[in-house]
């Protein structure tokens, strides 16, 4: 039997867990590593240990470490040779995207997961079929309390609550950044924002966003996000001339409304089911047989949005 791709999987954290497992269900060879050896204990894969540079040998890299440290990771994993997945956002900075973007974007996947829930692909493809219409204004959600996030541990030494580690919700939740180019088009310029720290968690990060983007046609795309809601809530509306198309996370329900009717599709997919069909789409980049769904093109496209989005609440803030 063929042996399966040798993965090796940077950032034990519980992305990179999730990761490495998937990876290893589909017939990967899984070597796992961390900067904190105490993550690392009772892990059923091999560990190795990085010192400055991603060591060689590997047909493919994983870097799900803090977003921090994805650029020189994912920097070195290329110079390997090696194919390169990258955990949104790709970089913490512009300039570093680009950079990654310019030595090997034909080499690296950025880890959109939403991009593969069935839910947000059949809004997709109804949108696309030109279900409601011309989209008049998209709107995109996500919201809850950090704490909440991961109970087993202390939020506040979690990298989301941390800005030297690259959190705060505007990249920790780029996955709606990444829905409004996907869905509304890349082409988006920011109208109004507020990136704020507004809640009584005790994080050194913004824990509300609210953006208003426009597309070059003047269509109104909103996004909001936060640390600070006490239940979940996630979701997507876009509004068409001849209807409105939804998916909402506590429903479940892909729904149409139209004049004279709301059509509703339940759709109880997973989304556990979304990370392991990314994985398996890597696996295929990584043997060559496909081009990934989320490129480091793509993925720069919604670091770019988050940077002009922050860059705007600051202008305003200053006024």
């Amino acid at each position: 039997m063929r042996r399966g791709p040798a993965i090796l999987v940077i950032g034990a954290g519980s992305i990179g867990r999730r990761h490495a497992a998937n990876l290893t269900e589909l017939g990967a060879q899984v070597v796992i590593s961390d900067v904190d050896p105490t993550r690392l204990a009772h892990l059923p894969w091999p560990i190795v240990r990085l010192a400055d540079e991603v060591p060689h040998g590997f047909d493919g890299v994983v870097v799900a470490s803090p977003t921090t440290l994805h650029a020189d990771q994912a920097r070195s994993a290329l110079c390997t040779g090696a194919t390169v997945f990258v955990e949104k956002p790709l970089a913490c900075t512009i300039d570093d995207g680009r950079a990654l973007t310019d030595a090997g974007g034909d080499r690296i996947m950025v880890g959109y997961n939403l991009r593969h829930h069935a839910p947000l692909q059949r809004v997709a493809q109804l949108l696309a079929e030109g279900r409601i219409g011309t989209a008049s204004a998209y709107r995109f959600w996500f919201g809850q309390w950090l704490p909440d996030w991961r109970p087993d541990v202390d939020y506040r030494q979690t990298y989301s609550a941390r800005s030297d580690l690259g959190g705060g919700v505007l990249f920790d939740a780029i996955h709606e950044l990444d829905l409004a180019v996907w869905m509304a088009g890349s082409d988006l310029s920011v109208v109004g924002a507020t990136v704020a720290r507004l809640g009584p968690l005790e994080i050194d990060v913004e824990d509300t966003v609210r953006a208003l983007l426009s597309t070059p046609t003047g269509v109104p795309v909103s996004i909001d996000l936060d640390y600070l809601s006490r239940q979940y809530r996630r979701g997507v509306e876009i509004t068409g001339d001849l209807g409105s198309l939804s998916f909402d996370w506590a429903t479940g329900l892909v729904e149409v409304r139209e004049p004279d009717r709301t059509v509703s599709e339940p759709m109880p997919t997973p989304v556990a089911e979304s990370y392991q069909r990314e994985m398996a789409e890597f696996l295929s980049f990584v043997d060559g047989e496909s081009v990934p769904t989320t490129p480091a093109s793509v993925g720069l496209e919604s670091l770019e949005l988050a940077a002009a989005i922050r860059a705007h609440a600051s202008v305003g803030a200053a006024a």
